[in-house]
């Protein structure tokens, strides 16, 4: 019995098989379809999906043999990996020096013909073969060897199918631990500059109560500006936090009832309704499926918006409207106020972006924590306006079984 030469490549080619990971997770029920089918199409009583490894082979996928592995030293695939290209065909192994002393021969399952076709990784290792064995010399035709090298071809898309996947959730966990990472980082730089913004705001108070009557009024003027700031600066970091945190939140989806959002939304803004003849209509809204917390987030940021940049010149109209669609709601909120210009609706859903950037009113965070909430729900959110009449911030949720 001759023993498998090692190939050249020996060292990278363990590396693309470990790079794969297919000795994990046997066997496979994709592979043993495609064995049995090579069984049937080449008329024996065994097939296989072989994987070589430094010292033995595995069987990822076997047909009528009990063996889970084998010696490498014993194993025909050993030597079929070093022809990558060929299929390698003994029609009598019984009559081959390379294989007539083999105990697969001389002993179960005892070997008579072995045809194995290399599986090729993308870069171009031999990780195993394809291959039909059965107990009884033959000779296969011209179209069951095509039929035998195009199942092998369908293997080597199941294991680059199974490295993408890999790679993939490599991917997702990297992107998870800096997700928690970038949080931490988030609250842990809030933190510290919060608590000099604490002292600063005690001290200013301090300053105003117990000095304010000996300080000329600019000075006074000086301290409100200051004052000012640091509400802005602390309004700025929670805005950050609430930004950072979305992406941790988990959607619990759960029947929504609109109206009573709206509702509550109303009762929030009443003094500034009131006071400025501000109208929101919407009626019959349906129920929909999605995460209420996420969504009342997003309908208050878009009709507070509205309330904010509405136009002196006419009193606001804010309409709301809910489509059902086959598989997705649309929701619109329209609003007859100041509009947006052209060339800044690309701008609006950035983080800190302010159409009027000399506006005190928020610190341009709202709709960019609407954007990203709606695509965690794996939605779209979009925008028509005309500077001067008014905008349409629109949004669609799927539908989503609870």
């Amino acid at each position: 019995m001759k023993k498998p030469p090692i190939p050249d490549n020996e060292v990278e080619r363990l590396k693309a098989l470990q790079s794969h990971q297919l000795l994990e997770n046997l066997p496979d029920e994709d592979y043993d379809l495609i064995t049995k089918l090579a069984s049937d199409i080449c008329g024996t009583s065994i097939s296989l999906i072989t994987l070589i490894d430094s010292k033995k082979q595995v069987f990822k996928s076997s047909q009528g043999i009990d063996l889970k592995e084998t010696s490498r030293d014993t194993a025909f695939c050993a030597h079929a990996i070093n022809t990558p290209e060929k299929l390698l065909i003994v029609n009598d192994a019984t009559l081959d020096d390379r294989f007539k002393e083999n105990p697969l021969v001389t002993k179960d399952p005892k070997i008579a013909f072995y045809a194995g076709m290399p599986l090729m990784s993308k870069d171009g290792y031999a990780l195993g073969t394809l291959c039909v064995i059965d107990n009884k010399p033959k000779v296969l035709s011209t179209s069951q060897i095509q039929a035998l090298k195009s199942l092998a071809k369908l293997v080597e898309r199941l294991f680059e199918s199974r490295k993408k996947s890999l790679e993939l959730e490599k991917v997702y966990s990297q992107l998870e631990a800096q997700k928690n990472q970038t949080e931490e980082i988030a609250y842990a730089i809030a933190h510290d500059l919060k608590n000099p913004l604490d002292s600063i705001q005690g001290f200013l108070e301090l300053l105003q109560r117990e000095t304010g009557t000996s300080l000329g009024e600019e000075a006074l003027q000086y301290i409100n500006y200051a004052t000012q700031s640091t509400h802005k600066m602390t309004a700025l970091i929670y805005e950050i936090l609430a930004f950072a945190k979305l992406t941790s939140q988990k959607n619990v989806i759960e029947n929504v009832d609109v109206e009573p959002i709206i509702e509550s939304i109303i009762d929030l803004n009443l003094p500034i309704i009131k006071s400025n003849t501000i109208a929101i209509n919407y009626s019959e809204l349906p129920k929909i499926q999605t995460s209420k917390t996420l969504f009342s987030i997003v309908l208050r940021n878009l009709i507070g918006n509205a309330i904010k940049y509405r136009s002196k010149e006419n009193s606001l109209v804010i309409e709301i409207k809910i489509k059902d669609e086959t598989d997705q709601w649309v929701v619109h909120i329209s609003d007859n106020g100041l509009g947006i210009k052209d060339s800044n609706l690309v701008k609006i859903f950035r983080p800190f972006y302010k159409e009027d950037s000399q506006s005190d009113a928020g610190v341009g965070m709202g709709l960019a924590v609407c954007k990203k909430i709606i695509l965690n729900l794996g939605g779209d959110i979009w925008v028509t306006s005309e500077s001067g009449s008014g905008s349409t911030f629109s949004f669609n949720l799927p539908k989503q079984d609870l």
